[in-house]
């Protein structure tokens, strides 16, 4: 697979901040320069209020790759995203960065779907789109609680939420050196 799913070692705990900080912190759009062609709210976060929280899920990613070779992962100022209904993240990549992670707070009936794209699809004429629209496009199979890390320079989005219940996702980037 070229993105990797698991259920985050301490899922209930990052549920719980997400929840506490959605209570406490005030929505901030204008943050994020790339949140004009999406419909979506933002809350800030610092890094070092959830460095600690994210790192059992870093140290699974990293015991997956099996490799003696010693990197730095740096980790940037997550960030909360929430859906509301109509909602939707339109298709992006987090250029500048390695990888990126989604940890999935909640999850329901009509949510909207993290989905990649594959960034040949700009070169397909419109027939042959049609005719193979459907393998394009891949919607990992997400639950509350797991966790999400891909690289970057993925294409990927969300669909339109259509949930009174707003989803909750906390994103992160992470830059690689040796």
């Amino acid at each position: 697979e070229f993105y990797t799913v698991f259920p985050a070692p301490n899922a209930e705990q990052l549920i719980s901040v997400i929840d506490e900080v959605c209570n406490t912190k005030q929505v901030d759009n204008d943050v994020f320069k790339w949140g004009k062609l999406c419909k979506v709210d933002t809350i800030p976060l610092l890094l070092q209020d959830f460095l600690d929280l994210y790192q059992p899920s870093v140290k699974v990613f990293c015991q997956l790759f099996k490799k003696d070779i010693k990197y730095t992962m740096t980790m940037h100022n997550p960030w909360i995203n929430l859906y509301k209904k109509g909602y939707f993240q339109e298709v992006h990549n987090h250029k500048g960065n390695d990888i990126s992670s989604v940890f999935f707070a909640n999850d329901g009936e009509n949510f909207s779907k993290f989905f990649f794209v594959d960034r040949q699809t700009n070169g397909y004429s419109l027939i042959y789109d049609e005719l193979i629209s459907h393998n394009y496009s891949e919607k990992p199979k997400i639950k509350a609680g797991d966790i999400m890390f891909f690289s970057s320079n993925l294409f990927h989005g969300v669909s339109p939420h259509k949930n009174d219940i707003i989803r909750k996702t906390l994103s992160v980037n992470f830059n690689i050196r040796r």
